[in-house]
Protein backbone atom coordinates (compact mmCIF):
# COMPACT_ATOMS: atom_id res chain seq x y z
CA UNK A 1 0.00 0.00 0.00
CA UNK A 2 1.61 3.50 -0.88
CA UNK A 3 2.10 5.60 2.10
CA UNK A 4 -0.96 8.21 1.07
CA UNK A 5 -3.62 5.36 1.37
CA UNK A 6 -1.75 3.46 4.61
CA UNK A 7 -2.30 6.88 6.30
CA UNK A 8 -5.99 7.37 5.07
CA UNK A 9 -6.75 4.51 5.97
CA UNK A 10 -5.53 4.28 9.44
CA UNK A 11 -7.06 7.56 9.80
CA UNK A 12 -10.61 6.35 8.82
CA UNK A 13 -10.39 3.30 10.32
CA UNK A 14 -9.52 5.00 13.92
CA UNK A 15 -12.26 6.98 13.45
CA UNK A 16 -14.76 4.12 12.57
CA UNK A 17 -13.60 2.12 15.58
CA UNK A 18 -14.39 5.44 17.69
CA UNK A 19 -17.05 6.49 16.31
CA UNK A 20 -18.53 2.81 16.29
CA UNK A 21 -17.57 2.67 20.30
CA UNK A 22 -19.30 6.32 20.67
CA UNK A 23 -22.57 4.38 19.59
CA UNK A 24 -22.22 1.70 21.40
CA UNK A 25 -22.31 3.11 24.85
CA UNK A 26 -24.01 5.84 23.72
CA UNK A 27 -21.87 8.96 24.30
CA UNK A 28 -18.99 10.85 22.64
CA UNK A 29 -20.41 12.12 18.95
CA UNK A 30 -23.96 10.80 19.91
CA UNK A 31 -24.20 13.83 22.10
CA UNK A 32 -25.16 15.20 18.76
CA UNK A 33 -27.85 13.50 17.42
CA UNK A 34 -31.31 14.90 19.02
CA UNK A 35 -30.28 18.38 18.69
CA UNK A 36 -29.09 17.77 14.32
CA UNK A 37 -32.76 15.71 14.22
CA UNK A 38 -34.58 17.87 15.94
CA UNK A 39 -33.51 20.60 13.84
CA UNK A 40 -33.63 18.86 10.69
CA UNK A 41 -37.56 17.45 11.44
CA UNK A 42 -38.49 21.64 12.63
CA UNK A 43 -36.76 23.09 9.36
CA UNK A 44 -38.45 20.82 6.65
CA UNK A 45 -40.82 22.29 4.00
CA UNK A 46 -43.01 21.51 1.00
CA UNK A 47 -39.69 22.47 -1.24
CA UNK A 48 -37.18 20.17 0.30
CA UNK A 49 -39.32 17.36 1.32
CA UNK A 50 -39.69 16.06 -2.41
CA UNK A 51 -36.08 17.28 -3.18
CA UNK A 52 -35.09 15.08 -0.47
CA UNK A 53 -36.95 11.93 -1.03
CA UNK A 54 -35.74 12.12 -4.50
CA UNK A 55 -32.23 12.69 -3.80
CA UNK A 56 -32.47 9.55 -1.27
CA UNK A 57 -33.75 7.28 -3.59
CA UNK A 58 -30.68 8.25 -6.16
CA UNK A 59 -29.11 7.00 -3.41
CA UNK A 60 -30.14 4.03 -2.63
CA UNK A 61 -29.57 0.73 -3.15
CA UNK A 62 -31.54 -0.20 -6.68
CA UNK A 63 -29.71 2.74 -8.17
CA UNK A 64 -26.20 2.11 -6.53
CA UNK A 65 -26.75 -1.82 -7.88
CA UNK A 66 -27.58 -0.30 -11.17
CA UNK A 67 -24.27 1.81 -11.20
CA UNK A 68 -22.19 -0.73 -10.39
CA UNK A 69 -23.31 -2.91 -12.94
CA UNK A 70 -23.02 -0.87 -15.89
CA UNK A 71 -20.27 -0.46 -14.85
CA UNK A 72 -19.27 -3.74 -14.75
CA UNK A 73 -20.84 -3.79 -18.18
CA UNK A 74 -18.75 -1.07 -19.49
CA UNK A 75 -15.58 -2.19 -18.33
CA UNK A 76 -16.11 -5.38 -19.54
CA UNK A 77 -16.73 -4.65 -22.82
CA UNK A 78 -13.31 -3.20 -23.01
CA UNK A 79 -11.73 -5.57 -21.49
CA UNK A 80 -10.62 -3.71 -18.15
CA UNK A 81 -11.64 -6.74 -16.33
CA UNK A 82 -9.38 -5.65 -13.02
CA UNK A 83 -11.27 -2.49 -12.99
CA UNK A 84 -14.49 -4.59 -13.13
CA UNK A 85 -13.39 -6.41 -10.69
CA UNK A 86 -12.77 -3.56 -8.77
CA UNK A 87 -15.91 -1.87 -8.66
CA UNK A 88 -17.53 -5.58 -7.96
CA UNK A 89 -15.66 -6.08 -4.42
CA UNK A 90 -16.79 -2.16 -3.65
CA UNK A 91 -20.14 -3.03 -4.24
CA UNK A 92 -20.12 -5.96 -2.56
CA UNK A 93 -17.89 -4.86 0.35
CA UNK A 94 -20.26 -2.33 0.89
CA UNK A 95 -23.07 -4.63 1.46
CA UNK A 96 -21.45 -7.05 3.85
CA UNK A 97 -20.55 -3.84 6.11
CA UNK A 98 -24.08 -2.35 6.09
CA UNK A 99 -25.58 -6.00 6.54
CA UNK A 100 -22.98 -6.72 9.36
CA UNK A 101 -22.87 -3.39 10.99
CA UNK A 102 -26.42 -3.45 11.29
CA UNK A 103 -27.10 -6.60 12.77
CA UNK A 104 -23.96 -6.36 15.02
CA UNK A 105 -24.54 -3.24 16.61
CA UNK A 106 -28.25 -3.43 16.54
CA UNK A 107 -29.04 0.25 17.13
CA UNK A 108 -32.91 1.46 16.00
CA UNK A 109 -33.65 4.18 14.42
CA UNK A 110 -35.03 7.79 15.62
CA UNK A 111 -38.33 7.68 16.96
CA UNK A 112 -41.22 6.50 13.50
CA UNK A 113 -42.90 9.86 14.23
CA UNK A 114 -40.41 11.78 12.89
CA UNK A 115 -39.66 9.53 9.65
CA UNK A 116 -40.94 11.06 6.22
CA UNK A 117 -40.35 7.38 4.83
CA UNK A 118 -41.25 3.80 6.24
CA UNK A 119 -38.42 1.74 7.06
CA UNK A 120 -38.03 -0.47 9.75
CA UNK A 121 -34.63 -2.12 9.74
CA UNK A 122 -32.03 -1.04 12.12
CA UNK A 123 -29.57 2.28 12.06
CA UNK A 124 -26.11 2.08 12.05
CA UNK A 125 -24.48 2.48 9.66
CA UNK A 126 -26.56 4.47 7.14
CA UNK A 127 -26.67 1.87 4.35
CA UNK A 128 -27.56 4.90 1.55
CA UNK A 129 -24.45 6.49 3.11
CA UNK A 130 -21.89 3.94 3.19
CA UNK A 131 -23.28 2.43 -0.67
CA UNK A 132 -23.38 6.06 -2.35
CA UNK A 133 -19.96 7.10 -0.67
CA UNK A 134 -18.59 3.19 -1.85
CA UNK A 135 -19.89 3.51 -5.34
CA UNK A 136 -19.77 6.73 -6.49
CA UNK A 137 -16.25 6.99 -4.36
CA UNK A 138 -14.35 4.09 -6.22
CA UNK A 139 -16.16 5.44 -9.34
CA UNK A 140 -14.57 8.87 -9.35
CA UNK A 141 -11.15 7.41 -8.75
CA UNK A 142 -11.27 5.44 -11.36
CA UNK A 143 -13.04 8.11 -14.01
CA UNK A 144 -11.84 11.01 -12.39
CA UNK A 145 -8.05 11.10 -13.31
CA UNK A 146 -8.94 9.89 -17.05
CA UNK A 147 -10.98 13.42 -17.79
CA UNK A 148 -8.45 15.28 -19.84
CA UNK A 149 -9.41 19.25 -18.61
CA UNK A 150 -8.12 20.07 -15.08
CA UNK A 151 -11.54 22.42 -14.49
CA UNK A 152 -13.98 18.97 -15.71
CA UNK A 153 -11.74 17.14 -12.83
CA UNK A 154 -12.48 19.86 -10.26
CA UNK A 155 -16.19 19.84 -11.37
CA UNK A 156 -16.51 16.18 -11.35
CA UNK A 157 -14.76 15.70 -7.70
CA UNK A 158 -17.16 18.47 -6.26
CA UNK A 159 -20.09 16.57 -8.09
CA UNK A 160 -19.62 13.51 -6.66
CA UNK A 161 -19.25 15.11 -3.16
CA UNK A 162 -21.75 17.07 -3.54
CA UNK A 163 -24.33 13.92 -4.39
CA UNK A 164 -22.59 12.02 -1.19
CA UNK A 165 -22.87 14.41 1.21
CA UNK A 166 -26.51 15.37 -0.55
CA UNK A 167 -27.72 11.31 0.08
CA UNK A 168 -26.62 11.45 3.40
CA UNK A 169 -27.85 14.69 4.50
CA UNK A 170 -31.35 13.48 3.13
CA UNK A 171 -31.52 10.31 5.14
CA UNK A 172 -31.30 12.42 8.42
CA UNK A 173 -34.21 15.14 7.05
CA UNK A 174 -36.18 12.35 6.42
CA UNK A 175 -36.23 11.21 9.98
CA UNK A 176 -34.78 7.54 9.06
CA UNK A 177 -31.25 8.29 10.63
CA UNK A 178 -29.39 9.63 13.24
CA UNK A 179 -26.89 11.88 12.23
CA UNK A 180 -23.94 9.37 13.78
CA UNK A 181 -25.52 6.67 11.21
CA UNK A 182 -24.63 8.97 7.80
CA UNK A 183 -20.96 9.44 9.41
CA UNK A 184 -20.72 6.41 10.41
CA UNK A 185 -21.53 5.49 6.69
CA UNK A 186 -19.52 8.03 5.20
CA UNK A 187 -16.08 6.92 7.31
CA UNK A 188 -16.64 3.02 6.65
CA UNK A 189 -17.13 3.97 2.87
CA UNK A 190 -14.40 5.99 2.46
CA UNK A 191 -12.44 3.33 4.79
CA UNK A 192 -13.60 0.73 2.10
CA UNK A 193 -12.62 2.85 -1.32
CA UNK A 194 -9.08 3.14 0.48
CA UNK A 195 -8.56 -0.18 0.85
CA UNK A 196 -10.10 -1.49 -2.29
CA UNK A 197 -8.58 0.92 -4.05
CA UNK A 198 -5.02 0.13 -2.64
CA UNK A 199 -5.71 -3.85 -3.66
CA UNK A 200 -5.84 -2.77 -7.00
CA UNK A 201 -3.07 -0.63 -7.18
CA UNK A 202 -1.02 -3.42 -5.79
CA UNK A 203 -2.31 -5.66 -8.46
CA UNK A 204 -1.62 -3.15 -11.34
CA UNK A 205 2.08 -2.93 -10.51
CA UNK A 206 2.43 -6.71 -10.05
CA UNK A 207 1.07 -7.00 -13.70
CA UNK A 208 3.27 -4.28 -14.33
CA UNK A 209 6.59 -5.71 -13.17
CA UNK A 210 5.50 -9.05 -14.64
CA UNK A 211 5.01 -7.80 -17.92
CA UNK A 212 8.61 -5.71 -17.84
CA UNK A 213 11.60 -7.33 -19.95
CA UNK A 214 14.28 -8.86 -17.12
CA UNK A 215 16.74 -6.44 -16.59
CA UNK A 216 19.38 -8.43 -18.39
CA UNK A 217 17.67 -8.45 -21.45
CA UNK A 218 17.34 -4.59 -21.65
CA UNK A 219 20.61 -4.16 -21.41
CA UNK A 220 21.47 -6.41 -24.00
CA UNK A 221 18.74 -5.38 -26.41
Amino acid sequence: MVPTLAVLATVLAVFAVGLTSNVLAKNGLTAIDSPISDWAVAHRNGTLTPLAITVSYLGGTVAMTILVVLAVIVYGRRGQWREAGLVVCTGLGSWVLVDGGKHLIGRERPPTVNHVIVKTNLAYPSGHSLGSMAVIGILSVLLIPQVRRPAMRWVAGVAAVVFVAAVGLSRIYLGVHWPTDVLGGWVFGGLLVTLCFAGYQHLERRQNLAAAPPLSESRTG
